[in-house]
């Protein structure tokens, strides 16, 4: 692949500016707008600007989402930390696996990447909203690995019918998108089944590793049950999963699964 310096500066310029707003916007702190640069830049480079098309409107999903009735999911002691700006972590994990085969495609143009794209970024979507919107469901969340069993409105692991619905029409929208942008010259259905399989078997991969081998705190202050290690400016008591396996590293795993899954569905249909 020959990268035309014009081409590519024009599009890192209006990468820029896209994270300019999302900083102003607050959907991202200034780490996160780092982050996002080399993301968005990768794919928009290397991808092209269907896929960029894709990947942004992840982001603008996700920060509405977040934001969505924040002061609500705060009262419930729920929301994002920053008023829901997201840091560099977060970014990467959400976004890094959909970079990666963007800049693969900009060497080796095949349909099996963007299937993995796809599937990525329908994950990473179906992921945020599952957890943004199943946060406002008047019901308590059950466990994934316990369905008789209700857990604590933000618990990892934790499922809502409202999140599993949110879930699955986000990542319909990805495959929706991708058919009506021609990104791939796709027809609708294999558009839609990719996508919302992928998506959904990816969130519902998420919501196992939360439930299962994330790791667990409790505040030595509050006593409230956490997913850091430090809370009340205090070290944590930890109490279960694995210390290196945090919320970004479920998140990257998950995304990375929903690539695969969405590659696995491509050759199947």
């Amino acid at each position: 692949m020959t990268i035309n310096l014009f081409d590519a500066g024009i599009k890192f310029l209006l990468v820029i500016i896209f994270g300019i707003v999302s900083l102003k916007l607050k959907i991202v702190d200034f780490t996160g707008f780092l982050a996002s640069l080399l993301v968005g830049g990768a794919i928009f480079i290397f991808g092209g600007w269907k896929w960029f098309v894709l990947i942004l409107t992840f982001h603008i999903v996700a920060g509405l989402s977040t934001k969505y009735k924040y002061e609500e999911k705060r009262q419930k002691g729920v929301a994002e930390e920053k008023k829901g700006a997201r840091a560099w972590q977060n970014v990467l994990a959400n976004g890094s696996a959909a970079a990666f085969l963007a800049v693969v495609n900009g060497f080796i143009i095949n349909d099996v990447l963007f299937a993995g794209y796809l599937g990525a970024v329908s994950t990473a979507i179906a992921d945020t909203l599952a957890t943004e919107i199943g946060l406002l469901s008047p019901k308590q969340p059950r466990s994934i690995v316990n369905l008789s069993k209700e857990v604590l409105s933000g618990t990892s692991g934790g499922v809502s019918l409202l999140g599993e619905i949110a879930s699955i029409l986000s990542a319909g929208l990805i495959g929706l998108l991708t058919y009506i942008i021609a990104a791939q010259n796709w027809n609708l259905q294999t558009a839609l089944i990719i996508s919302v399989v992928s998506g959904f078997f990816g969130s519902t991969f998420d919501s196992l590793l939360g439930a299962t081998v994330q790791a667990r705190y409790k505040c030595k202050v509050c006593g409230k049950n956490i997913e850091k290690k430090f809370h009340c400016e205090k070290h944590a008591i930890h109490l279960k999963g694995y210390s290196w396996i945090d919320n970004n590293m479920v998140n990257l795993l998950a995304v990375t699964f929903g690539s695969g899954v969405g590659i696995l569905v491509f050759h199947l249909i």
